[in-house]
């Protein structure tokens, strides 16, 4: 009897030692996992995101890689001349104030004596205001009022000019039309109404040689005169990287959409000279892209 008693009293000895460590064994896997969720976490916070990969050196490559043929040069289809809207207004030409620009106006009185087309389009696009005991002013205007203008102000009319100065590409300060008042009419620089019909481009091929290179203002070509007269415009860029290929006798066929009035526009002549931006153009057995 006191032998069995023995045994049964060692036996719950025995039973809750092993419940005692199965817990503790519990606690510590716990207080283990625990630990490592917090590691993990931190790590998480401090390790910062792998940077971004750099760009290619050179900026953006052609199709195919930088040792790639003659492809797309750069350059959108707003990047040649006569692209986009004109004049010194908030989105115009060379030279016009960028969107947000503040300017100080100046009221101008004096003679207008005559109209300009400063451009390869020869549109009406300036003119010439003589103020009493001041030099005479060159005014430039949005293309698309020039119509309204010239119905308002004739050449020799008396008129007031509000406008502002501005220095040009080539530095010299130019006097950009706001708006011109000629007896009771007023006729003011406004965005121009989308035409309920869209004009139709038209595509041409031309081919000759070069006749002459015209430049701009900044003393950089921009635009080519064909030896038939077709005037043949391209992209900054396209003249920068094609520069060495571009010169007086070389012959080149180029495609592209021809020029069309837009409303509002007077002509400086009867017979307007027919204009091509160009779209590919091919020199020396090379077909290049210059859109």
């Amino acid at each position: 009897m006191r032998n069995l008693l023995a045994s049964a009293t060692l036996f719950a000895a025995l039973l809750f030692a092993g419940t005692a460590h199965a817990q503790q064994t519990v606690v510590k896997t716990k207080t283990k996992s625990a630990r490592n969720a917090a590691k993990t976490a931190a790590n998480a916070t401090t390790t910062p995101p792998p940077a971004p990969l750099a760009p290619p050196v050179g900026g953006p490559q052609r199709p195919g890689g930088p040792n790639a043929g003659p492809g797309p040069l750069p350059g959108g289809p707003d990047g040649g001349p006569g692209r986009g809207p004109q004049g010194p207004g908030p989105k115009g030409g060379p030279g016009g104030p960028r969107g947000g620009q503040v300017q100080a106006l100046t009221d101008v009185r004096g003679t207008l004596t005559a109209y300009q087309a400063l451009n390869d389009e020869q549109v009406y696009d300036a003119f010439v205001l003589r103020a009493d005991g001041a030099p005479a002013d060159t005014v430039h205007f949005p293309r698309h009022i020039g119509q309204q203008l010239m119905a308002a102000a004739k050449t020799g009319s008396a008129v007031t000019v509000s406008g502002f100065r501005q220095a040009g590409p080539d530095g010299r300060n130019r006097f950009h039309f706001v708006s011109l008042t000629s007896g009771s009419q007023t006729v003011a620089d406004a965005r121009p109404t989308p035409p309920a019909t869209p004009p139709t481009e038209t595509s041409a091929t031309v081919r000759g040689t070069v006749r002459e290179l015209r430049r701009g203002p900044n003393g950089r070509v921009r635009s080519l005169v064909l030896s038939d007269q077709t005037v043949l415009q391209l992209s900054p860029i396209a003249v920068e990287q094609l520069a060495d290929k571009l010169t007086v006798g070389a012959s080149l066929e180029a495609t592209g959409a021809v020029r069309t009035a837009r409303p509002g526009e007077a002509l400086a002549t009867t017979t307007p000279a027919r204009v091509v931006h160009a779209e590919t153009l091919t020199l020396g057995g090379t077909k290049y892209l210059v859109r």
